[in-house]
């Protein structure tokens, strides 16, 4: 199988230095500018980095780990403005600028000093610095903060394509065409992933000002904006089945939530579908689990058939997708060991 690098969203380049360790910190350069030989430069700058504070390994893993609860109190934020639960939206905006502060208080310095020299004339500068960038914790668990990202990229794509008047792609739920998003992840596998902390910090300020002025649609976009602008993503091209079924769960838990059962069912066929791929790759004993819980889902899919399920059949159904992407993710995670 080949591999291909794909990277995504790589926005604000501006000071890119990634924190992960001590050992990592930039080092010194005593000039920018080649020598010329033979003909002195009328022009000369040096940069000049000095570590003011280090971290240890340790301290860069916990701060990877707070970056990624960040993302994590993100979505329940806009979980809770799509259930129109303002005060708990904003009380998760809290929680994310919390760790925010917690994460500033323990990232490294750096001393960068610049100068420029041009005859009589001379430039000087002095700033402290931190890292831009935070590498999100290489654990399992980051599955469950990654996806959820992606499905955000997708939707903030979905919008730039309504707003430039393109016609977003459509699934057909019994040959008729229908305006709901499944998750497809294109056969990859993220590798890597970096959180930027600094642009994170400015939109999360703006969604919480714009939930304290009522403005929870507004606010949710800023937060839609972190997670497809400030995460940025490294895949490798590689057939994943079991994530996209599973992607398509939370989805689909998330459309019925809200009311639109045809979105619902259109992202639940997609899961069956991705289930019944995986069940052809694994053994004997995963396959029949596999397809018992395909089996499972398909029934609600004819339950939706008959039209729209009330508040509390809702409730029931969200209930039991969410237990299936309970199911899927144990299985992702078990394959991954």
């Amino acid at each position: 199988m080949s591999y291909r690098k794909i990277h995504l969203v790589v926005a604000g380049l501006c000071m890119a230095v990634t924190f992960a360790y001590a050992e990592d910190a930039p080092k010194t350069d005593a000039s920018t500018k080649p020598k010329d030989k033979g003909q002195p430069s009328r022009i000369i700058s040096k940069v000049d980095v000095k570590p003011n504070t280090a971290a240890t390994e340790a301290e860069a893993r916990e701060v990877s780990f707070a970056a990624g609860r960040i993302l994590k109190h993100i979505v329940q934020a806009r979980d809770a403005i799509r259930d129109d639960k303002k005060d708990l939206a904003s009380s998760h905006v809290e929680q994310s600028l919390k760790l925010e502060e917690i994460i500033e208080g323990v990232m490294p310095r750096y001393l960068v000093k610049t100068e420029i020299n041009s005859g009589k004339l001379a430039y000087c500068d002095e700033e402290e610095v931190m890292p831009r960038y935070i590498m999100l914790f290489d654990e399992l668990e980051r599955h469950d903060i990654i996806s959820p990202v992606a499905q955000a990229k997708l939707e903030s794509q979905a919008q730039s394509s309504t707003n430039e008047r393109k016609e977003p792609a459509k699934l057909e739920t019994n040959g008729k065409p229908t305006n709901a998003v499944a998750v497809s992840h294109a056969d990859m596998r993220h590798t890597s992933a970096r959180l930027d902390i600094v642009l994170t910090k400015q939109l999360l300020n703006r969604a919480k000002k714009n939930l304290l002025e009522g403005k929870n649609h507004v606010a949710d976009e800023a937060l839609l904006a972190i997670q497809s602008r400030c995460v940025i993503l490294e895949f490798e091209e590689i057939d994943l089945p079991l994530e996209e079924a599973a992607d398509n769960l939370k989805l689909a838990e998330i459309e019925i939530k809200e009311g639109r059962h045809a979105e619902a069912k259109a992202a639940l066929n997609v899961a069956i579908d991705q289930l019944k791929r995986y069940e052809q790759s694994v053994g004997e004993n995963r396959g029949a689990e596999v397809k018992a819980l395909h089996e499972e889902i398909s029934k609600l899919t004819a339950e939706l058939e008959k039209g729209s399920p009330s508040e509390a059949d809702r409730q029931k159904h969200a209930t039991r997708i969410s237990d299936w992407w309970q199911r899927a993710t144990k299985w992702f995670k078990s394959q991954s060991k």
